[in-house]
């Protein structure tokens, strides 16, 4: 029996969380077969598996459900120690990661983003377009602009504008409006049941293609104030004012706040946001009565 490798552990709390070893290798970016590498890889080293097929799926062993708190301790240590490292260095000159919403970015954040870089030339600046939570604990970004009501008590930062939603059709649909609308829902809960007495004919996982239905016609739907009137293929509605909705934060993990790479992008975005809140909490939108 030898010692743990610290990546087989990694490996280990990924296929726990994904529940299969696919979806391990889905959620690290990597193959089922290196997966399966790595599981044996730290079985050989115990002497026994931690993980072992049934007929309900991957399921932990005796030992495996023994290992699992520990592993998951020792992730929190190499994490903080990841963390204490970036902290660590003073240099303006380094990378560092910033995470946004992708319709965030493209509606409203790409020039203040440029304009950051041409501030500071000398930080490379690693962007994460998802709608995916990035995992401050885990550097999986060093600064994230997420849209919460409620932001994670590790985190460090500030509300910096309301993210209110409203209703929007195109100019196209509006000159042969129907009777009843036609509305296109998007897989968010106040966009999903159509308002007033339209009937859903499409239904988009993501905010981007319902968006983009709605430009071509298809109906009525719902949409962040950001997005829907910075986009020129769109025009607000009247009939139903604005609903609240998120707020859009700027966070750091705590460990990370004085490196002077992250605090130079945090204060660039908060003077950012201060110019852009009336557009993005839907002050002055294009508008149909």
């Amino acid at each position: 029996m030898t010692a743990p490798n610290w990546d087989d552990l990694r490996i280990f709390l990924a296929v726990v969380r994904a529940g299969s070893v696919r979806g391990a290798g889905k959620s690290l970016s990597t193959t089922h077969a290196t997966v399966s590498r790595h599981l044996q890889s730290l079985h050989d080293a115990l002497g026994s598996p931690l993980i072992e097929r049934r007929k309900e799926g991957q399921c932990l062993t005796d030992l495996g459900q023994r290992i699992l708190p520990l592993a998951e301790d020792i992730e929190a240590k190499v994490a903080k120690i990841d963390r204490a490292s970036f902290s660590a260095n003073t240099g303006l000159a380094g990378t560092v990661t910033l995470s946004m919403l992708e319709s965030l970015y493209l509606s409203v954040l790409d020039k203040p983003v440029n304009d950051f870089m041409e501030r500071y030339p000398m930080i490379s600046l690693k962007i994460i377009a998802t709608d995916e939570v990035s995992n401050l604990a885990w550097r999986d970004a060093d600064v994230v602009v997420r849209l919460t009501s409620s932001p994670p008590e590790t985190a460090y930062g500030k509300k910096v504008a309301d993210s209110p939603l409203a209703l929007y059709a195109s100019p196209a649909y509006l000159v042969d409006r129907p009777k009843r609308d036609r509305w296109i829902a998007f897989d968010w809960l106040p966009a999903r049941q159509p308002l007033g007495s339209a009937r859903t004919v499409a239904n988009a996982n993501t905010m981007g293609a319902a968006a983009r239905l709605i430009e071509m016609g298809r109906g009525i739907g719902m949409l962040p104030c950001y997005f829907g009137d910075t986009h020129p293929g769109l025009v607000r509605l009247t009939e139903f004012a604005p609903i609240e909705d998120l707020q859009i934060w700027i966070l750091t993990h705590e460990d990370l706040r004085k490196n002077p790479r992250v605090r130079a992008l945090m204060d660039h975005l908060y003077d950012a946001f201060d110019e852009l809140r009336p557009l993005i909490e839907g002050e002055s939108p294009r508008q149909v009565s």
